[in-house]
């Protein structure tokens, strides 16, 4: 089993139907790679790949990866992500009744690829692709280790329409809802749009580039980032930007994806000066209405984090995990793997003693 060393440019055509399938996560497929390598990795001057596998002409396996060297001289091979990303996966057919010898055959090769590579970090993913990766990795007799990265809230709408999905929320938050948009929409000159074409798009990145600027936002490292995520959403049918105006000024921006039946709200920001309004808790009802009503997905996802404000809206909560695995055909690797062990050792010795 040879493994194919590929740029985003050079991807195989079975490479690039699979990335586009509809099927996989929004945050794994052709467009956020195209956005992410453009206007993240270039920038950085970062070296990536897509490793691939084929099998009768068909890719099996492609794992988007980056190179780095970090400060203590360790190579590191990990996940295509940053912060941006809300989840990773290693894409492959899941269907496959040899689907972990592939994957751990896919693992014994990595050990020896070209890049040598002394760790390997994947986050954040699914808590069911980290159990399946680690018994592929385990079969390839590379240890690795499980780690935590955040929480994430979702809403099963289960076929609800908005009104029933409002009706159920806790009686303070349906309170709050109803009477801060009862109270906005009174305003002269309050308006709220969702933008889902090319047509408004330009003036409405212009309008959320403004309300992020006046937020509590940190300012974006990668400044074309948002605004090519906006167009590669725009350009698939996914966009969903609420933007909330008074006088024609913009004071609340969101940017939603629709994708698969899942709705992702993956931005939101709002102008301080205007808290008053609680104008996030407004837009925020009207564009769940949206999804719900118009759209019909089965599920809304707010990404990552434990914000206690989105309990208020979501339902349910999952975790989302990394790995870390270490090559031991390397020096380094064997090095980095037992301060793994030690420091996990130390941990459990300091909880017996607090105990």
């Amino acid at each position: 089993m040879g493994i194919i060393n590929s740029s985003l440019e050079a991807l195989p055509e079975t490479a690039v139907r699979k990335l586009k399938n509809n099927k996989i996560n929004w945050f794994s497929n052709l467009s956020w790679y195209q956005n992410f390598v453009d206007t993240v990795v270039k920038v950085d001057k970062g070296i990536y790949d897509f490793l691939i596998i084929e099998n009768q002409g068909e890719a099996q396996i492609i794992f988007p990866v980056e190179y780095a060297l970090l400060n203590n001289g360790c190579r590191q091979l990990k996940s295509l992500t940053n912060y941006y990303s809300p989840i990773y996966q290693l894409i492959h057919d899941r269907e496959l009744d040899s689907e972990k010898m592939v994957l751990s055959d896919f693992f014994i090769n990595l050990k020896t690829m070209p890049h040598r590579w002394d760790v390997m970090r994947l986050q954040p993913m699914s808590q069911d692709d980290v159990s399946l990766l680690l018994k592929a990795l385990k079969q390839a007799k590379i240890p690795s280790v499980s780690f935590f990265c955040f929480g994430n809230w979702y809403l099963e709408v289960n076929g609800r329409s908005f009104a029933q999905y409002l009706s159920e929320l806790k009686p303070k938050v349906r309170s709050t809802i109803n009477t801060k948009t009862k109270q906005f929409e009174k305003l002269d000159g309050a308006k709220i749009t969702i933008i889902t074409h090319e047509r408004d798009l330009a003036e409405a990145i212009k309008a959320y580039e403004e309300v992020y600027s006046l937020s509590w936002k940190h300012t974006e490292p990668y400044t074309h980032f948002i605004s090519g995520f906006i167009r590669s959403a725009e350009k698939a049918g996914a966009l969903r930007l609420g933007i909330a105006y008074l006088h024609d000024k913009p004071i609340a921006a969101q940017i939603w994806i629709v994708s698969e039946n899942i709705a992702y709200i993956f931005k939101v920001a709002y102008d301080e000066d205007y808290k008053q309004y609680a104008i996030g808790t407004v837009l925020t009802a009207k564009l769940m209405q949206y999804v719900i009503d118009y759209d019909q997905v089965n599920e809304v996802d707010y990404l990552q984090g434990d914000d206690p404000y989105k309990k208020n809206w979501m339902s349910r909560r999952r975790e989302r995990w990394g790995i870390l695995a270490f090559n031991t055909t390397t020096l380094r690797g064997n090095v980095e793997m037992l301060k793994e062990m030690s420091k996990s050792y130390f941990k459990q010795l300091w909880a017996m003693i607090k105990k």
